[in-house]
């Protein structure tokens, strides 16, 4: 039967922390994989990121730097999709979520990473650029945030190779430039169908605050949690950004009932203040730039 913990309650996030309160990290590595030692260990999740709870799951991710067999075991449940194996296991009635990257099926996402980096720096000589989703950008998010508790120099390792630092201005970018996608989607829609536009422009709101929390550092910003996640940043952003956040979440409720013309226009102007605060940071300002020549605003004109 699942109970509370005191794993919240302020104290150091320590294997020995979690030994105390009954989730012994080591005893888990040992019925997981064939050689503990070699592997990095994570907490994830909301006790990581300070908001945890006493009914919070464990996170854990395991970096597995060679293919390391997994070793069956009678408890919990063990399944496997494409990049990424996952456990889950009771102890002493706390949940733990266990996911281990094996180095072998995750290479690919470091190839994706490399690609990126033209995007951000050179884009003029970007030739495409990998669009990362679900569990990969997870992975990525995890292991940059995520707290070290076993072979910190081994996560250390995983964060350069990954450029995990790099995930925040891709997704700056990356949304940056689905916010118009999307509102070229809405705006074609309108002539057809104002609730699927209403719905199109909603999700280009959607985009633009993705966005502006990865300009800020925060990239799990889940599609669930992402109007929670806008209003926690507007408590420490600056006044220009807690100025687009707050636009941001006043359109995405105006967009169900407000007059859609108008939310069309202001998503527009929302894009533009975006891209003249991404032109202000050197590591944005490059790529925002190029990308800005390739964007034909429809309605800044319109009376």
């Amino acid at each position: 039967m699942k109970r509370t913990h005191q794993l919240s309650s302020g104290q150091p996030l320590t294997m020995q922390t979690l030994r105390a309160h009954g989730v012994d990290v080591e005893r888990i590595l040992s019925e997981l994989v064939s050689d503990p030692a070699s592997c990095g260990v994570l907490l994830t999740g909301s006790l990581a990121a300070g908001n945890g709870t006493p009914s919070s799951d464990v996170d854990l991710m395991v970096l597995v730097p060679h293919r390391t067999s997994l070793i069956s075991t009678k408890e919990g449940v063990r399944f496997k999709n494409s990049r990424f194996s996952e456990a889950l296991q009771y102890c002493d009635g706390i949940e733990v979520n266990i996911e281990l990257a094996e180095r072998s099926r995750v290479a690919e996402i470091m190839t994706w990473m490399t690609a990126i980096a033209p995007a951000l720096y050179k884009p003029s000589e970007l030739k495409f650029i990998p669009i990362i989703d679900g569990p990969e950008l997870r992975f990525l998010h995890r292991l940059r945030v995520g707290l070290p508790l076993m072979n910190p120099s081994l996560v250390a390792s995983w964060r350069d190779e990954f450029l995990v630092e790099l995930l925040p201005t891709y997704l700056t970018v990356r949304h940056f430039m689905e916010v118009h996608e999307y509102l070229e989607d809405a705006i074609s829609h309108r002539a057809i169908s104002e609730e699927s536009s209403r719905h199109v422009a909603r999700i280009a709101v959607e985009e633009a605050l993705v966005s502006i929390l990865a300009a800020l550092g925060v990239t799990s910003a889940a599609r669930k949690w992402l109007l929670i996640e806008s209003r926690k940043a507007m408590t420490t952003a600056g006044e220009e950004d807690r100025g687009l956040l707050e636009e941001g979440l006043l359109l995405h409720a105006d967009c169900a009932t407000g007059p859609l013309g108008g939310c069309l226009t202001r998503i527009e102007a929302l894009h533009q203040r975006m891209a003249q605060r991404m032109s202000a940071e050197p590591e944005l300002a490059r790529a925002v730039e190029f990308l800005q020549g390739s964007i034909d605003y429809v309605l800044e004109h319109q009376g």
